[in-house]
């Protein structure tokens, strides 16, 4: 049987493609993928706070008439593509900027998450957030 959770992303996914999101906001950070690093702890927690509080700013001035449902797609730019766990890891810290920004948890059924990823130029590493009304 396929969970409500699965049933809201494919729902979201179809909504995505069928129409341009409501928000296009181009964060300037460069993303890693946390699982697979072997990086001082003290290192990835605060570049973690860096992305969420910049994302988190971002996403307030720009959604200041929020409503809901939202679907939130998450993008990773970067030279190389992710594998899906990865992606997830990586966006983690932009997924919880976006929540803080729009006062929910993350784990709210209201917003669905769609973690993506763009491929860039080489060195070229960034992240957008686009947010589509539900």
């Amino acid at each position: 049987m396929i969970s409500p959770r699965l049933w809201n992303l494919l729902r979201a996914l179809g909504s995505i493609a069928a129409k341009s999101p409501a928000i296009s906001v181009a964060v300037p950070v460069q993303l890693k993928n946390t699982s697979n690093g072997r990086e001082h702890w003290r290192a990835t927690a605060k570049r973690a706070k860096l992305v969420r509080e910049t994302t988190r700013m971002l996403i307030q001035v720009a959604t200041n008439g929020k409503t809901f449902p939202l679907i939130v797609r998450l993008v990773y730019v970067g030279p190389r593509q992710l594998d899906d766990d990865g992606i997830a890891s990586a966006v983690k810290s932009l997924r919880d900027g976006v929540a803080d920004a729009l006062g929910v948890d993350d784990r709210d059924p209201r917003v669905v998450w769609v973690p993506d990823q763009e491929r860039g130029g080489v060195r070229e590493y960034g992240a957008r957030v686009e947010v589509y009304l539900g």
